[in-house]
């Protein structure tokens, strides 16, 4: 079965997703890969995530026109010349985000062991160190599971905007937004520079390591 898939596979063929089949996500799956999520280590134990799990398909297109929408104004609605792959890969994504099966939305609740007063600013930011081990599981989930994920900050542009949509409180931060489907095309390896480029041993810059 996809969610007994060994940890090392996962990681190693974990790929961020730009196309996704219209299936639907079984519900059952996002709640798989939401428990997993708050396995994750955070700080003081204080557990200060909200994972806004969205497949009402009305939500979805609402949102996803508001990302698509957002990077193409920013980014420009016809590619130039010299756009990269990692562009043109991106600008896909926002043509096709009103069409994805469903999203998370992941949210720092600053009501959780921030000292957070109601009616004071929240203190952006302050969260991250425990959210993002909470998102990397839920993707390594999703990949067990063979769903595809990705991370994307477009509509922390619009936080306001998805506030209303989704109802907000005055304390959520919205850290981030990935589309969850099926994916068109293949899991695989990853290119990334090799651990020895990146690694220093007993202080800086003291490479050590051959792989």
């Amino acid at each position: 079965m996809a969610e007994q898939m060994g940890l090392f596979d996962a990681i190693y063929s974990q790929r961020q997703i730009t196309r996704y089949k219209t299936d639907p996500v079984p519900e059952g799956a996002l709640e798989h890969m939401v428990d997993a999520a708050v396995r994750a280590p955070n700080g003081g134990n204080t557990q200060p995530w909200e994972f806004v799990v969205v497949n009402d398909p009305t939500l979805v297109r609402q949102l996803g026109e508001l990302y698509k929408n957002t990077w193409l104004d920013g980014m420009g609605w016809e590619p130039g010349p010299d756009e990269t792959r990692v562009y043109r890969h991106a600008r896909r994504l926002a043509h096709h985000m009103p069409d994805v099966p469903a999203m998370i939305v992941i949210c720092a609740d600053h009501s959780r062991g921030s000292g957070y007063q109601s009616g004071e600013p929240i203190e952006r930011g302050r969260h991250a160190a425990s959210i993002w081990p909470a998102i990397q599981n839920l993707f390594l989930a999703g990949r067990a599971l063979g769903l595809g994920t990705r991370i994307t900050t477009v509509l922390n542009r619009k936080e306001d905007e998805v506030r209303t949509i989704l109802g907000f409180p005055e304390y959520a931060e919205m850290i981030c937004l990935t589309p969850v489907g099926y994916p068109q095309g293949n899991f695989g390896p990853t290119t990334r520079r090799p651990a020895s480029e990146v690694t220093s041993i007993n202080g800086w810059g003291k490479r050590g390591w051959s792989n």
